[in-house]
């Protein structure tokens, strides 16, 4: 075996690998089909290293993204080969601000990276949810005229960004810093830009978001979900998610993945036919740190 850093003449193989492992993949199969391996100046490009046999094949991934975040897949596998480990830190000078993954696989990573006893604002091994789309169970009530789906790019822009940055403090344990102002501002421009993001209105007031963060011809991420605390109890995210999955469906995709640690919101997707299939960790440092071998030192924000 190899392990290395990876090349656009490996893109057939990695594509081929996370597509076995599809539910536990999602940004990296997404992001790669958007930005390829080797497209540096590309917003979701990222770098990415391998497990590659001699017949070229690749059997696990370890990639950071531009944001710090680390994704890991080794199939079913539950510890990331140590050896991968050795050659992403070897190759990796740029702070790390998260580990994400296979529940199993990404508490792994985060030991090997010595990472365990650091400062997480989240640290959440969130249920995983699959659904056929064939199998949505649509509400009684979604193609009501009372209840109006439109691209986030017609809700007012304060409300977007506000609703946004509650939802990463909230379900993402972010930190209250300009910095997330600036982070939130960009995923706004980046949504609106794929079209990835729609609002629920009601009497003419937007009170609901949803999105897909992943998103390829057969298969769709849901994320982000909010509903502001004052709108919540309603329906309106469970009326929404329906909508943009019946929406999915309708251009050709098949399948759906989302992760909540909420036992309100697993009631919501499981009431549309959502059913459980493992964990999903997601974890975020308080602060980007660097790894010099065994020392991790704190990055300023």
């Amino acid at each position: 075996m190899q392990y290395r850093k990876l090349h656009d003449a490996d893109l057939d193989a990695a594509n081929a690998f996370l597509a076995n492992h599809a539910a536990t993949s999602m940004i990296l199969r997404g992001n790669l089909r958007t930005a390829g391996i080797e497209r540096r100046r590309h917003p979701l490009s990222g770098t990415y290293f391998g497990e590659v046999a001699k017949d070229g094949s690749i059997s696990a991934i370890v990639a950071i993204f531009g944001n710090g975040n680390v994704f890991v897949q080794s199939g079913d596998h539950a510890t990331i080969p140590r050896n991968l480990t050795a050659a992403f830190l070897a190759d990796t000078v740029q702070p790390i601000a998260g580990v994400l993954g296979d529940a199993d696989q990404a508490l792994d990573m985060i030991d090997q990276l010595g990472l365990k006893d650091a400062k997480f604002s989240l640290n959440a091994s969130d249920v995983l949810y699959r659904l056929d789309l064939s199998d949505l169970i649509v509400p009684v009530n979604v193609r009501s005229d009372s209840f109006q789906m439109v691209d986030a790019e017609r809700l007012d822009r304060r409300t977007l960004l506000g609703w946004l940055r509650d939802y990463e403090i909230e379900a993402l344990g972010a930190q209250d810093t300009p910095a997330l102002d600036s982070k939130i501002a960009s995923r706004v421009v980046n949504a609106l830009d794929a079209r990835c993001m729609w609002g629920l209105i009601v009497d003419g007031k937007p009170v609901s978001l949803s999105g897909f963060n992943a998103q390829l011809p057969d298969v769709v991420q849901v994320g982000p979900v909010w509903t502001p605390p004052a709108e919540r109890s309603n329906g309106y995210a469970r009326i929404l998610v329906a909508k943009t999955l019946l929406a999915a469906r309708s251009n050709g995709v098949q399948r759906a993945i989302l992760s909540t640690d909420s036992e309100a919101a697993a009631k919501a997707y499981e009431a549309l036919g959502f059913t459980k299939i493992g964990r999903y960790r997601l974890a975020f440092l308080e602060s980007p740190v660097k790894l010099q071998g065994h020392l991790i030192q704190e990055c300023a924000v």
